[in-house]
């Protein structure tokens, strides 16, 4: 039997020698991109976000029961994370500054105390925005949004465009189709406005600090450009602004009467105002601050952002992006599909369905239903009685609730207190 010898360089060049080497390097390159996938994946700044890790940890030296980091379930502050015999140091941080912002405006820019997020509402999505101390003033309208490095939102305000090149509305007769730039004056009012007015692409209507607008015959103006009330003003009578294509709306003042819809539409900003109801309909962001309004439905916008306000029925329905603070509404339903934020707000009753989630920091709710695949977790609060069935989840994380009902539903307590504990029966 003749045994024959390797060659070296045969078998270096053999396809089973090509495969062992690439076996190899792809073993080292995968071990690598995994430790350091390890490291990136435990944020040194934790805000209301939930990162999976599918691992055993432990938090200040104590076993977590969870998989995940939450920030949602971790007390305020600076914690320390291990994780496979390696730990991190993480802040944590699921509420607003406090702090008020102070604005200074000048005649070409505003500028703010804090950095702000600059968006264009024209624009559905955030894109890229610039985040700056100031702003200077464009052609378009521009809100600022102030968010912290964890995420938290603490307000919004509106930036004017510039305000040049304005022809004066005679308020003799009746406001028909506008095209152009306009100015409404309070010296000249009452302005009115007769059945169905439609403001046009690329046209403003201005209206000057104690301006008021008198609706005849149930009148309508539909906002295809710009409606902006540079102080408070006052809309009589019945009517409706209805917000259509990229048009943009903000109103600061009384509008006892006006019902607010959109179809479509840039920007619907509600700022110290009142209003009857609003229907809001694909709008790209829509911010309620300062302002009471009795009914409230917003469907599929991009942002929605309220602040200190009132809202007797709020009906929120496939919106990625909503938060609340400080605000207090008597109903609050959301469903298909929405993710909203709530800080230090109350609300009597309220109930999240269709896979909607919804996270609760320093609030108060008297009565919570979640249903059909709802998720929550709630954080420092209040929960009065609580409804929980159809495949949905609670987490409580130093939380008190009096009234625990459980249907086809699973509840998580951490460090919570649950007064009575029901199973609910079909």
């Amino acid at each position: 039997m003749t045994i024959k010898r390797l060659n070296i360089e045969t078998f270096r060049k053999s396809f089973v020698y090509k495969i062992l080497i690439l076996t190899i390097f792809t073993f080292f390159a995968s071990s690598v991109v995994y430790a350091a996938e390890a490291s990136q994946s435990i944020p040194s700044k934790l805000g209301i976000k939930k990162i999976e890790l599918n691992k055993t940890i432990k938090v200040d030296g104590k076993n977590y029961p969870y998989t995940f980091l939450d920030g949602m379930l971790l007390k305020d502050g600076e914690r320390k994370i291990t994780i496979d015999n390696k730990t991190y140091t993480v802040e944590v941080k699921t509420q607003p500054d406090k702090e008020p912002i102070e604005v200074t405006q000048s005649l070409y820019a505003y500028t703010f105390t804090k950095a702000a997020l600059v968006i264009n509402p024209t624009n559905r999505s955030l894109g890229n925005p610039v985040k700056s101390t100031e702003v200077t003033l464009s052609e378009n309208p521009q809100i600022a949004v102030f968010e912290d490095e964890f995420g938290n939102i603490s307000d919004v305000i509106f930036i004017p465009p510039l305000l040049e090149k304005l022809d004066i509305l005679d308020s003799q007769v009746p406001i028909t189709n506008i095209s152009g730039k306009k100015f409404l004056l309070s010296s000249k009012s009452p302005y009115r406005l007769l059945s169905k007015v439609i403001l046009n692409e690329q046209s403003g209507l201005i209206l000057e600090e104690g301006v008021v607008i008198m609706n005849a015959l149930n009148s309508e103006l539909n906002i295809k450009g710009s409606f902006i009330s540079t102080g408070p003003i006052t809309i009589l009578e019945s009517g409706r602004l209805s917000v259509t294509q990229s048009g943009i709306l903000y109103l600061n003042g009384n509008a006892y009467t006006t019902n607010i819809n959109s179809d479509i539409g840039a920007l619907i900003f509600l700022d110290n105002a009142k209003a009857n109801n609003a229907n809001l309909v694909l709008p790209n962001f829509v911010v309620i601050r300062n302002s009471e309004l009795q009914n409230v439905t917003i469907n599929g916008a991009y942002a929605v952002y309220i602040i200190n306000s009132k809202i007797e029925n709020l009906n929120i329905q496939n919106c990625g992006k909503v938060y609340i603070n400080n605000s207090v509404v008597n109903t609050f339903v959301t469903s298909l599909l929405s993710k909203v934020i709530m800080y230090d707000s109350q609300i009597d009753n309220s109930e999240i369905s269709d896979l909607s989630e919804l996270n609760i920091v320093n609030s108060k709710i008297s009565s919570l239903k979640i249903l059909k695949g709802g998720l929550v977790k709630s954080k420092n609060s209040e929960l009065n009685q609580i409804d929980i069935d159809d495949y949905s989840i609670i987490y409580l994380f130093n939380t008190s609730a009096n009234a625990l009902n459980v249907g086809n539903g699973k509840y998580y307590n951490l460090e919570s207190k649950i007064k009575t504990i029901n199973k609910i029966k079909k």
